[in-house]
């Protein structure tokens, strides 16, 4: 009766192994990788300038007059520059396009220049790919546009990544336009104090 069991076991074994060895080796056709043009004239126009009302840890408040006053202390220029808060990013990609550079210079600026302003960098994917792999996405691409801001002088302690990963895409939709718009890091201010 034993050897029974023993030879039913082994044979449920050998026919799982078999099953499973064989979807290891199936072949189903894949689409070939779509490059989107990362162009400025290509890229969704960036959402409007946010504050960020409830805090997330330890981060503090930074009211929508507080942010006013923010951008009105700057020149024209530099506060157009800031009023692009969201930075796009190719398929499975976390390195910044050139076109993210003059904004996140001028905001590296304004860190730099005043230590009580401080930002969130929510790092966003599109809806391909696991929970687990999209939240590292997310985060890898917010920690990008965190060392290109340290690299030009704000400091760590300005800055707090959190990665979403695909849970809050801003485009819903399973094409290529749809995905460009939600692989993203979004600036969001958390303090606005301007004193040196």
């Amino acid at each position: 009766m034993q050897k029974r069991h023993l030879a039913a076991l082994i044979s449920a074994s050998i026919f799982t192994a078999t099953l499973s060895g064989c979807a290891m080796f199936r072949s189903e056709p894949t689409a070939p990788p779509v490059t989107p043009d990362m162009s400025s004239d290509t890229l969704p126009a960036a959402a409007e300038i946010i504050a960020v009302d409830a805090g997330v840890g330890a981060i503090a408040n930074c009211s929508r007059a507080q942010l006013q006053a923010l951008l009105n202390a700057q020149t024209p220029e530099i506060a157009q520059l800031l009023r692009h808060n969201v930075y796009f990013f190719g398929t499975d990609a976390s390195e910044l396009s050139p076109d993210a550079l003059a904004s996140l210079n001028a905001l590296a600026g304004v860190l730099k220049a005043a230590q009580g302003v401080s930002v969130q960098l929510d790092g966003h994917t599109d809806a391909r790919g696991t929970h687990d792999y999209n939240l590292a996405l997310g985060e890898r691409r917010g920690n990008a546009v965190a060392s290109y801001l340290q690299s030009q002088g704000a400091q760590a302690a300005q800055m707090a990544v959190v990665s979403f990963g695909k849970e809050q895409p801003v485009a819903e939709g399973n094409d290529e336009s749809a995905w460009a718009q939600n692989r993203r890091v979004q600036v969001a201010y958390s303090a606005c104090d301007m004193a040196p």
